[in-house]
């Protein structure tokens, strides 16, 4: 079993550290003065955990997936969609299930960097996380060096905290949001799989409409929801501390803004009926399906196909994470 490395950058508006696990950058404290202060991203529940596999032994935070999304379709698909077999057994893709190595640190910036097996199209990914000197501000690039050219689905995946008070989902202005083709958890999801809805305000499910703008919810559920042609910034409205924390990232790289509700609805371990996060996820991808099922052709989101790469030219994609006071 590999040991875990963690790394912490600190300065006048904050402080953030990375972990080797996934790269995952967390926790992060951004300073808004006047002794304010916001935490805005994940840990799961149980911390840092040798029993659990890959990228849940120590969950949390941010990171990169490359390739995006889960190695087996779910169960009950509607009519029209066609499966098909993933290339590995890596969810979210091999980057977020083993150990990225330090390559730089410097008082504001850490670059990080892991390799691939040889025998895939993925040479290896570089991230550099850098503040902003004068902000409660944080940059992360990634970069992709690939041995072929290929088409995958990409997403990142800042996963953010709520705390007992809530949060705000102020979100971000889109085109359409559009539910999950199967109910993610049988039995726990509530909004209707595969519909489309005009705000995150009016879900349909089987018993009424369900807002899902202020978390947590009322109820136990997961949710995995589209937000298809969503315009960055993506903002978190975190009252109780007086903070609004902001993702922003390239629209015309990445469309479509994935989000996961956890709210209490897993109960097996290591969830364990107590994770409560919310994952915003840009993304050029079909859900977290790109890699096992085809959606038929007239669906809104079946151009969703990746990122395309092509050999010896590496490709960065750069986003931002923020806080600010209101």
């Amino acid at each position: 079993m590999e040991s875990m490395q963690r790394w912490t950058l600190k300065w006048a508006h904050g402080e953030a550290t990375a972990q080797s696990l996934g790269g995952m950058l967390a926790p992060v404290q951004f300073d808004l003065g006047g002794g304010r202060t916001v935490s805005p991203l994940y840990v799961a529940p149980w911390g840092d955990d040798v029993r659990w596999p890959g990228l849940l032994r120590a969950l949390r935070g941010e990171w990169p997936c490359l390739p995006f999304g889960t190695v087996a379709a779910p169960a009950g698909l509607p009519p029209g969609f066609e499966t098909r077999n993933a290339t590995d057994t890596w969810i979210h893709g091999y980057g977020a299930n083993h150990m990225w190595r330090l390559v730089e640190k410097a008082a504001h910036r850490l670059t990080l960097r892991v390799d691939y097996p040889p025998e895939g199209e993925i040479e290896s990914l570089e991230r550099t996380i850098e503040v902003a000197p004068d902000a409660p501000a944080l940059i992360v690039s990634l970069t992709v060096h690939t041995r072929k050219d290929v088409v995958l689905p990409f997403a990142l995946h800042p996963t953010f905290a709520i705390p007992d008070e809530g949060i705000e989902v102020l979100a971000c202005p889109h085109q359409a949001i559009h539910s999950y083709p199967v109910p993610p958890e049988p039995g726990v999801s509530r909004a209707l799989p595969n519909q489309t809805f005009a705000s995150l305000k009016e879900l349909a499910t089987a018993t009424g409409l369900m807002d899902v703008t202020r978390l947590p919810l009322s109820e136990n559920t997961e949710e995995l929801l589209q937000i298809a042609g969503c315009r960055p910034p993506f903002v978190l409205r975190y009252s109780a501390q007086q903070a609004d924390v902001l993702l922003d990232w390239n629209p015309d790289e990445l469309p479509d803004a994935l989000l996961w509700i956890s709210n209490g609805g897993r109960t097996y371990a290591p969830w364990s009926g107590r994770n409560f996060a919310l994952g915003v996820e840009p993304a050029q991808s079909f859900f977290d399906l790109g890699r096992v099922v085809v959606p038929p052709a007239d669906h809104p989101l079946a151009g969703r196909t990746g990122l395309a790469f092509r050999a010896g030219m590496p490709r960065t994609i750069s986003y931002r994470l923020s806080a600010r006071p209101v």
